[in-house]
């Protein structure tokens, strides 16, 4: 196995997967909308005046934890997307101009301690090992970022589902009301001309 062809894969694996992890939270700032909309509606529509004081309770009980889960769902989507707006410090590989570079600073090592060092050490050898522990670097912060981002989001979807399922509650504690609520009786008027 050639290590640098494995380290290389592997740093270009975590930048993947960093992009994997941002776009997957499209799909639950989606659905928070939704629950945010559900959560309106029952709201507003719920009828606070009907005589049942255990039913308009747990109404309201159901829906403040689900504007609780929605908030701490919230909390940790932001955490895995920016870390609250402080970021997350990448590590990407240095620009061209460093590989050149080093190659003119090993080269003057090299030199200096040709006596000191192993007959089989070339300055290809030792380019490549700058390279792989600069790649090593890169690699250690960020699959240090991207843990950090996905145990984020496993917690934020562990707060939407419970969210989705509290606020299901919330949509057949608001149908039994909808139910129990006395229609309003439609009174039809006919006007008729008489001579």
């Amino acid at each position: 196995m050639n290590k640098f062809e494995f380290l290389k894969e592997w740093y270009y694996k975590e930048d993947d997967r960093k992009d994997c992890l941002n776009n997957s939270l499209n799909i639950p700032i989606g659905i928070l909308t939704a629950v945010l909309a559900g959560i309106y509606f029952f709201s507003n529509k719920y009828n606070y005046a009907q005589e049942s004081f255990l039913l308009r309770c747990s109404f309201s009980i159901f829906a403040i934890i689900t504007i609780i889960f929605w908030l701490i769902c919230i909390y940790y989507l932001i955490k895995s997307y920016n870390d609250f707006y402080t970021g997350y410090s990448y590590k990407a590989f240095p620009n061209a101009n460093f590989l050149h570079k080093e190659e003119e600073d090993l080269k003057v090592y090299l030199e200096t301690y040709k006596d000191d060092l192993d007959s089989n050490i070339t300055l290809d050898i030792l380019v490549q090992q700058n390279v792989e522990k600069t790649l090593i670097e890169c690699i250690d912060l960020n699959v240090y970022n991207n843990d950090r981002k996905s145990a984020y989001l496993h917690k934020s979807k562990i707060h939407l589902l419970n969210c989705i399922l509290s606020l299901f509650i919330l949509s057949v504690l608001f149908t039994i009301n909808y139910i129990n609520h006395e229609k309003e009786e439609i009174y039809k008027v006919q006007i008729i001309k008489t001579k």
